[in-house]
């Protein structure tokens, strides 16, 4: 009787972990078949026998919180290989183009582009690239090139991954209400594994660029690796490194340069099928060539709630304490203790969707500054109205504080006024697309943006006569640009 209970209870156990590893590896194969809905994939905390045939899979449908990917609020379709060209040209009119004052300038732009998703069992590889030409009427400016590349490659295994990702950019404004390249929502980012690969994958690993000022052509990089790995079916641990660099090409100004490197490892837990909390730890570096030596590094703890629910909501919340240390050949070394955290919220209504996001951390100061202090915000919102016409708005705001005293013994390349302690950034836009045909769409925009510098209760210095006005502090400078474009998107070509 005995030897029967056995037999019994070790059957039983073989087809529960058999039926659990058949789960996760449908889940693993995700990419080749339709999931299950919210309601069909009920959530059990049950942990199998430990073992290497019973290890625990990573979720896609809820990653985990200090990883760089976000859940789809997409509706699902198989996952297939493929190749997308595409042309752009549009035409806009532009009231702040080069350093003459304000006056209404028409600015042609034309675009190629390539998307490629090519899948594999164990292997994912992504890229997007879109490059051409801007032309300006004014003298300064002329014709500029535009160059974006993203890159994502991942290697997949039952029980995680490992991802390697690079952003490259040559833009002659920064990216910060210009990623549509002059006109608002005229070029959606790829988006792999539900992860915007442009931008430079944040604000914590990104370039930091969150302001521009006129024209200032520059060029952005940024390589990435991270690895997640499943602990458990609940628990799951990710490590990232990163290192960035941007690079003003035209230094009219003398716009700051800079390095970054930066590190995250964080641990995640799911506490219920909707629910995750973690921890993160996060590093950054940054330095600024030619500043005789000025550098600061941060150091930050995040504790991190996310709710989420599969194809409709994904609420991220994340806060604590950051050191920063400050370091230069004039003014020695320093500490700050302050707080950083960010805050997203992205919503799928029936016809609509929204996406909300606050960020605070440090950052490279766009050129300005050397390190800033930077909150940034954004409100995004699409709606489809009908078959042919879908709308867009989008709204975007920055702060920066300079992270060192005032310029004092600190390099000021740009000349700005000395008792200036922070920039401000802000803009607002919208577009209508309509689908002409089954490969081709127009659409309008227009957006409105307005830069300005804050400046302590002190006297302010005389400007030097070389500096343009709206470099002058508690001065703003406001655009106007309106869009008219065509977009080529023939279907994609089949690989697989």
């Amino acid at each position: 009787m005995r030897n029967r209970a056995y037999m019994l209870l070790l059957g039983m156990a073989l087809a529960f972990g058999t039926g659990w590893a058949q789960s996760n590896t449908s889940q693993q194969q995700g990419t080749s078949q339709q999931p299950a809905s919210d309601a069909q994939q009920p959530y059990t905390g049950a942990v199998p026998a430990f073992g290497q045939d019973n290890a625990a899979s990573v979720s896609n449908d809820n990653p985990p919180l200090s990883g760089l990917d976000q859940p789809s609020l997409e509706p699902r379709a198989a996952a297939r290989s493929f190749l997308i060209p595409g042309a752009h040209v549009s035409q806009s009119l532009d009231t702040n183009v080069g350093s003459g004052g304000p006056h209404i300038n028409g600015i042609t732009r034309a675009f190629g582009s390539l998307t490629l998703q090519r899948l594999w069992s164990r292997y994912d590889a992504g890229l997007e690239y879109v490059g051409g030409g801007a032309f300006y009427p004014s003298r300064s400016v002329g014709a500029a090139q535009v160059h974006q590349l993203d890159v994502d490659q991942r290697v997949l295994w039952r029980t995680g991954q490992l991802g390697i990702r690079d952003s490259f950019s040559y833009l002659p404004e920064g990216m910060f209400g210009y990623g549509s390249y002059g006109g608002a929502g005229a070029l959606p980012g790829l988006r792999i594994g539900g992860s915007p690969l442009g931008g430079g994958f944040g604000n914590f690993f990104g370039p930091g660029q969150f302001a521009s000022l006129q024209q200032q052509p520059r060029l952005t990089n940024v390589s990435l690796a991270e690895i997640r790995q499943a602990l458990s079916p609940r628990s799951t641990v990710t490590l990232a490194g990163s290192y960035g660099l941007v690079h003003f090409t035209d230094n009219s100004f003398g716009f700051v340069n800079s390095r970054q490197v930066a590190a995250q490892a964080g641990y995640n837990y799911l506490l219920s099928r909707r629910d995750q909390v973690g921890i993160a730890y996060g590093y950054q570096a940054f330095s600024y060539p030619g500043t005789s030596g000025t550098k600061f590094n941060t150091q930050l703890v995040h504790l991190l709630y996310g709710h989420r629910i599969s194809g409709r909501m994904d609420l991220v919340l994340g806060g604590g304490p950051q050191l920063t240390e400050l370091k230069s050949h004039s003014t020695g070394s320093s500490r700050q203790l302050s707080g950083s955290g960010r805050a997203t919220l992205r919503y799928r209504f029936e016809k609509s969707n929204i996406s909300l996001s606050y960020y605070r951390y440090n950052t490279s100061g766009s050129g300005f500054f050397t390190g800033a202090k930077s909150d940034v915000g954004r409100i995004s919102y699409t709606r489809p109205i009908n078959r042919l016409w879908e709308m867009l708005a989008d709204v975007g705001y920055t702060h920066n504080t300079r992270i060192f005293p005032l310029f004092v013994g600190i390099p000021n390349l740009a000349r700005i006024p000395s008792n200036t302690t922070s920039y401000s950034y802000w803009f607002a836009g919208g577009a209508l697309r309509r689908q002409i045909g089954r490969d081709f769409s127009g659409y309008v925009g227009y957006q409105f943006n307005e830069f300005y510098f804050g400046c302590a209760a002190v006297p302010v210095p005389s400007v030097p006569s070389s500096v343009p006005p709206s470099l002058a502090c508690g001065n703003r400078s406001q655009r106007h640009v309106g869009t008219v474009g065509l977009d080529w998107h023939p279907r994609p070509i089949r690989l697989d």
